[in-house]
């Protein structure tokens, strides 16, 4: 299938308030692109936008050379008409069906012939991996499994886009796991088009090729996941994009304590514009001694909280709370100092984008 494009797409209720304004963004063929924001960024309203289920008020949809929407043209070709397939936080199963009747019944509303309706609901069962239950009814399953057969359903009329409104977000921790292992197989194996909407980041980077992070209805980047994640374009990005989250230093007219220490560091290693903030991930601040090239200074440890396979550590850096993530044992407690150190640091402008000269100077260096 071809790309989808959206074209200074705009979503606005009326009194200048904007639930999507102005937005530019290519889906890709064959990609799987999230949707990534905190609630109210504009990424539902997108996704039913793409579906059909609201319109824009300004700009176009298209797929391919196919317009689907546009407010200058006149253009609007419905929902059924669009060759999607949606999946929302509600399942949507009809409980007096089997799971088989489940998930022929939008192959029988196009009028599939019997024979071709069961073996293509068959094979989508399959696909997701409860084919053996396919006689049982929803009441009998559980939740991940309900999920499953909302995916079934929609995969089994073939359709070329697949759009998913927080299909995770009523499940266990478990199940999310296992459902976000599977939708990744499900993608590579139709290869369909996927957009899939989320709040959640863990979502969007274990399981997309491509993340839009939206907020305030406004496009603030587009890339693929680990890239997004090693180069935020801007300080949203940065603060949203993590767990726990970038600590950001704010530089400020009159900078002290730690601001001025990451400052001194920035300008000694050559940083052609000075930052109004610096920021410095958790996983990136380690230990110990540092290498001669790294920036350091002394810590207290506030707390440090057990994670399983890791330890998030709460320090006190000169003037500003912070946290670091460490894989090894932390030999230390509350109150105890340490020396803490990193050679990855953030640096962002006064008007919150990133400054990107910085990264060609790290990599230079």
């Amino acid at each position: 299938m071809p790309n989808i494009t959206l074209s200074g797409i705009s979503k606005s209720y009326g009194h200048g308030e904007y639930a999507v304004k102005n937005l530019d963004l290519v889906v890709p063929d064959g990609a799987f692109m999230c949707l990534l924001g905190p609630s109210g960024c504009g990424k539902t309203t997108t996704l039913r936008m793409i579906a059909g289920l609201e319109q824009p008020t300004a700009g176009s949809i298209a797929v391919g050379d196919r317009v689907l929407d546009s407010v200058e043209q006149g253009v609007y070709v419905p929902p059924e008409k669009r060759a999607m397939g949606l999946v929302f936080q509600n399942y949507a199963l009809w409980p007096h069906l089997s799971l088989r009747e489940n998930v022929e019944f939008g192959l029988r509303m196009r009028k599939v012939p019997g024979p071709e309706r069961r073996s293509r609901a068959e094979a989508a069962l399959k696909m997701v991996h409860v084919d053996a239950a396919m006689d049982r009814y929803p009441s009998q399953l559980s939740g991940g499994q309900q999920q499953r057969v909302a995916l079934a359903r929609m995969l089994a009329v073939n359709p070329a886009v697949l759009l998913l409104d927080e299909p995770l977000s009523n499940l266990d921790a478990r199940l999310r796991l296992e459902m976000r292992a599977e939708l990744k197989r499900i993608h590579e194996e139709s290869g369909a088009t996927i957009v899939f909407v989320t709040h959640d980041q863990l979502e969007a980077l274990t399981m997309a090729t491509d993340v839009a992070v939206m907020n305030e209805g406004e496009l603030q980047q587009l890339a693929a996941p680990m890239d997004m994640y090693a180069r935020p374009a801007n300080r949203f990005v940065a603060e949203f994009v993590g767990s726990p989250p970038m600590a950001i230093v704010d530089t400020g007219p009159a900078p002290g304590g730690l601001a001025a220490s990451l400052l001194r560091f920035v300008e000694a290693r050559g940083a052609k514009t000075t930052p109004a903030a610096v920021g410095i991930r958790p996983e990136a601040l380690h230990f110990g001694t540092p290498p001669a090239a790294a920036w350091s200074e002394e810590a207290v440890v506030e707390a440090v909280l057990p994670a399983g396979s890791s330890w998030t550590v709460r320090l006190r850096v000169l003037d500003t709370e912070m946290y670091a993530v460490s894989y090894q044992p932390v030999q230390a407690g509350p109150g105890d100092a340490l020396t803490c150190w990193t050679e990855q640091l953030h640096l962002f402008g006064a008007d919150g984008a990133r400054i990107t000269s910085w990264d060609r100077a790290e990599v230079s260096a």
